[in-house]
């Protein structure tokens, strides 16, 4: 099973050092990572740099992967603006050959209607791009992602277009994914409610450095949520025993 060791990660971005010195042992296949911080904390730049879009000094270390980093890890970016002239479909035909041939085998295509049936949108399989909302195109996004079947994925953000059943869905469905393919699943999340229910780990940035890591319930505190996100806060149990944060009011 694959798993992720990053070790003082830094990248270089926007004329600064928009992360540094970040180090998180190991990762495992199977699980849901959050990796949650206030906004421009350096979420997007750790999963750029992990994924090789941005340079920078230290290492990205994978163990037990079948595929070479480059095809290994993907990444899912916040913007889900795509070409407005293809269909649902096409655009995810079009994800999938990428770094291949351009034959076209039923396999393939079996794989793509299982996908949009899973994330529910086989519905829009023929309709423009351009023709969806921004949770649609989301959704795409995600499918687009998971038919090249990568080992490590980083989705940045991929609930903030969805609506609340939307991002249930969604985070249960990639939960499942993860342990039936055993896929390490990085997703940058604003509810700390859902990094609590969905991720086993939690990893926090903020202005460009690492401040904890580790099992999401050890991690996401009340001090944490005063120190980052200058709130005061309780974590309490539901009557089902889930951890639930309630908010009380801004931090003095």
């Amino acid at each position: 099973m694959v798993t992720l060791e990053l070790q003082n990660l830094s990248a270089f971005y926007g004329g600064k050092n928009a992360i540094e010195g970040v180090s998180v042992s190991e990762l495992r296949g199977g699980e849901l990572t959050a990796v949650i911080g206030p906004n421009a904390a350096g979420k997007s730049t750790l999963f750029k740099r992990i994924a090789g879009l941005l340079k920078g000094a230290g290492s990205v270390n994978l163990t037990g992967a079948a595929l070479p980093a480059c095809d290994a890890i993907r990444y899912m970016p916040q913007d889900t603006n795509a070409n407005a002239v293809l269909t649902v479909y096409e655009s995810v035909l079009l994800a999938a050959k990428q770094g291949g041939g351009w034959r076209v085998h039923d396999a393939e295509l079996i794989k793509i209607d299982e996908i949009l049936s899973a994330l529910q949108i086989d519905e829009l399989a023929f309709r423009n791009l351009g023709e969806l909302s921004g949770g649609q195109r989301q959704l795409v996004s995600i499918a687009q992602a998971l038919v090249r079947e990568p080992e490590i994925l980083l989705m940045d953000e991929p609930t903030s277009a969805l609506d609340l059943y939307r991002q249930v869905e969604v985070l249960s469905f990639m939960k499942s994914l993860a342990e039936r393919k055993g896929m390490l699943v990085l997703i940058a999340l604003h509810d700390l409610n859902h990094a609590l229910r969905y991720c086993k780990n939690t990893i926090v940035i903020s202005s460009g450095k690492l401040i904890a890591s580790g099992p999401s319930k050890d991690v996401i505190t009340p001090d944490l949520m005063r120190e980052i996100y200058k709130v005061e806060a309780r974590i309490e149990r539901c009557s089902a025993g889930e951890s639930h944060i309630i908010i009380d009011r801004v931090a003095a």
